[in-house]
Parts: structure tokens; sequence; C-alpha cells
């Protein structure tokens, strides 16, 4: 049996405030973003995936985005301001901050690890995103392991 939550809701609310809101243009930046995600994520996961698995994954992410900091247990600013993107995290302290990414690194399995991994990908800018293709994927990561 099929949950239809339209049928609950009156006509009124459906016609006049949700249709006109799926008819509304969204940014391009958005569009762009939404794009940038699918196809560079694909484009990583097959790489890693194929050669390694997600939990180096998840590690060069981490250490992409907290790159002189990576072996501490401070965040660098970038890290941080990187997770402030997220509504949630917005207007949290920097102690909560710096538990929650020091929890991320604990011993999981490879679905948490996917999950963490998509999460803070998903707070990278497609600029970023590129960046971390190109350093790790493309240069292989050389550089930044010295």
């Amino acid at each position: 049996m099929e949950n239809n939550v339209a049928q609950y809701l009156p006509y009124y609310l459906i016609h006049r405030c949700i249709i006109p809101y799926t008819y509304e243009l969204q940014p391009k930046q958005l569009l762009r973003d939404i794009r940038s995600f699918f196809t560079d994520y694909a484009l990583v996961e097959n790489t890693y995936y194929t050669m390694y698995n997600s939990s180096i994954l998840f590690t060069d992410l981490v250490r992409y985005c907290n790159p002189k900091h990576r072996f501490s247990q401070t965040l660098s600013p970038k890290y941080t301001e990187m997770l402030r993107r997220h509504s949630s995290l917005t207007f949290q302290t920097d102690e909560y901050i710096q538990q929650l990414a020091l929890h991320n690194r604990t011993d999981v399995g490879p679905r948490v690890y996917s999950r963490r991994t998509r999460f803070l990908w998903g707070l990278l800018t497609p600029e970023e995103r590129t960046e971390f293709i190109n350093t790790y994927i493309l240069e292989d990561g050389t550089d930044t392991l010295v």
C-alpha cells in the first residue's frame, strides 16, 4: 500500500504553496555544485574503491582538509571553517567541532567511512573537489605526504 502524503493535504496548500515552489529556478551555482558532487564523487569512488578502500579515501580527504595538522590533535582553521558549512555546525563552538572531528577518526566499519566521506565531500566547494582530485588522484598525493 502506497503512503501518499498529498492525499491528506488540502487542495489549496498543494496548488498555492507547494506546486509554485517546484517551478522556481534554482541558482546556477547550486546546480553546478550538485552536478560536481555526483560526477566528481563517482570518479573518486571508482578510483579509490578499485585501488584502495573507503577508509583510505576518508583518511586522504581528512588529510586534504587538515593538511598541516594531520598528525596532531588540533584542527586547521581551514578544516574548522569547512565543517562550519554544515547547517548544524554553523553556530557550534570550536571545542564541539574539535571533538566531532576527532570522533570521526576512530576505527569504524566501511559503511560508516563511506557515509562520513560523503558528508565531508558535500561540504567541499566544486573548486576544492577539483583540487583534491588533482592532488590525490592525478598527482597521486606524493607532494602532500612530504
